[in-house]
């Protein structure tokens, strides 16, 4: 096989291989569970088969310097989704799952929903994400 196959097909692999990841071991802990299963909202979901909001586990790569990272976690957060913020400048590990996400781009904010990658900070997409992610 020739070098920049192999190279590519490992890129592949490792990107395949992280999203799994993430997938199975980003918890979802809803901070008001009982309050949730209580609201009008939750039964409503629930009735209609949709997934309740706190359930979505989004992961978010990015800096304490950026502002459009302030905007997208606020923005995230509206919706009660389980968000989990990683700073790739504290944390070289998370920098790097980042950039094999981002097929190798270092520009944040990078947000992770359930399999859905969105790049930089865009209110449209994120918002059709979360409702995707609901109705699965």
């Amino acid at each position: 096989m020739h070098k920049y196959m192999a190279h590519r097909s490992l890129k592949f692999i490792t990107a395949a291989a992280l999203i799994f990841f993430i997938s199975m071991v980003v918890p979802a802990y809803a901070d008001n569970a009982q309050d949730l299963k209580n609201s009008e909202s939750a039964v409503t979901e629930k009735k209609q088969g949709l997934k309740k909001n706190s359930d979505i586990q989004v992961v978010m790569y990015m800096t304490d310097w950026c502002p459009y990272c302030k905007k997208a976690g606020e923005y995230i957060k509206s919706f009660g989704v389980n968000l989990i913020e990683y700073d790739i400048e504290k944390n070289e590990s998370r920098k790097k799952e980042m950039k094999v996400l981002s097929g190798g781009s270092g520009m944040v904010p990078l947000i992770y929903i359930e399999g859905i990658i969105i790049r930089g900070y865009v209110p449209e997409e994120i918002s059709e994400a979360v409702e995707k992610r609901k109705k699965q």
